[in-house]
């Protein structure tokens, strides 16, 4: 099968540190390369996976990007898996994935979402869902843990950093937070005035550092208040044989649905389970349950199928009068002038 991948242009597959869709991106087209299927992707300039080929974006336009992609693209692609937009926005008359990690998307062809939450609140169950999966040999196991408590994730306030802060107060533990940090108000007026040799900030990680400090952590607080559409950390601490608990937002019980005990109602229950560690799971019973549900074979397996279900015509339909099919006819025109 040739396939073609859309990434954004935001961040180079791999991500060095924070970017879930461009890891997601990276593993799928990894193994499907693996799996003996042809790759074509497009990426931000620095991309480095193992695609069949790769081809990098020669310009920040989104407009002269999907010229690009249209100039480069083989006549012969079965099937286009576009996790940026621009590609399925302008629907071409090739099978196309919209691969949605975060918002409801409408005008496409086939949207498929990361979590069946997202696809119920968001794409009011119109299109399709996906978990995200993750390679669980690139994260680092342990089943001896040190004394502290991990946030990981952007510094905003819906991802509650805040309320991983108030945790480590009440419980006495350390916790060392680490990501990018994208709200400088919020950074200075709710996490600065904390800090300490008890709470401290390490900035943003990746690489050895982010495995290590995953692996060692003897729990991963996701605080998160708002609908996250999966919450990638959760199954990134969890590959790393250590427990994390999490508020019941989004698609974070979906995600848990196997490690009930690790889901909180509020930051009291969180503070209560921290404190209380015998209903943690063990840290191999973590990594088997992200290799059993949410590796990166799985999640290609479940994008194979629906693959071939699309390219044997039972969920595709051409739009007629695409912004694709415009596009091509003038640029066939500017060809001729």
């Amino acid at each position: 099968m040739k396939i073609a991948q859309i990434s954004t242009n935001t961040i180079p597959v791999p991500p060095k540190a924070y970017g879930g869709t461009q890891r997601d991106v990276y593993y799928l087209t990894e193994e499907l390369v693996r799996r003996g299927h042809e790759v074509i992707l497009f990426a931000k300039k620095g991309s480095k996976a193992q695609a069949t080929e790769t081809f990098e974006y020669p310009t920040d336009d989104p407009d002269e990007q999907l010229d690009f992609i249209m100039k480069n693209l083989p006549d012969d692609v079965d099937i286009i898996h576009d996790h940026y937009g621009i590609v399925a926005n302008a629907n071409p008359p090739i099978p196309t994935i919209r691969n949605s990690h975060s918002k409801g998307v409408t005008g496409v062809q086939i949207p498929v979402y990361v979590s069946k939450t997202i696809l119920k609140r968001y794409g009011k169950n119109k299109g399709y869902y996906v978990h995200n999966g993750i390679r669980v040999n690139d994260y680092s196991f342990r089943k001896k843990k040190s004394n502290y408590l991990l946030f990981l994730g952007r510094l905003i306030e819906q991802k509650g950093v805040h309320l991983a802060i108030e945790v480590a107060k009440k419980t006495g533990k350390k916790l060392i937070i680490a990501g990018t940090l994208n709200d400088k108000k919020y950074f200075n007026s709710k996490i600065k005035p904390h800090l300490n040799k008890r709470i401290r900030y390490v900035g943003p990680v990746g690489g050895k550092t982010k495995m290590n400090l995953l692996a060692k952590a003897s729990c991963v607080l996701f605080t998160s208040t708002w609908n996250e559409p999966f919450g990638l950390v959760l199954i990134e601490a969890l590959a790393s044989g250590t427990p994390v608990l999490g508020f019941k937002k989004g698609a974070v019980p979906e995600v848990l649905k196997g490690l009930p005990k690790l889901l909180c109602n509020n930051t009291k229950d969180m503070i209560s389970k921290v404190q209380n560690r015998r209903n943690f799971p063990s840290a191999r019973r973590c990594r088997r349950y992200v290799r059993t549900n949410f590796s990166d074979s799985i999640m290609t397996d479940n994008f194979l199928k629906l693959y071939r279900q699309i390219i044997k015509g039972e969920k595709y339909k051409i739009i007629k009068n695409s912004t694709w099919n415009k596009k091509l006819i003038n640029n066939q025109n500017k060809e001729l002038e």
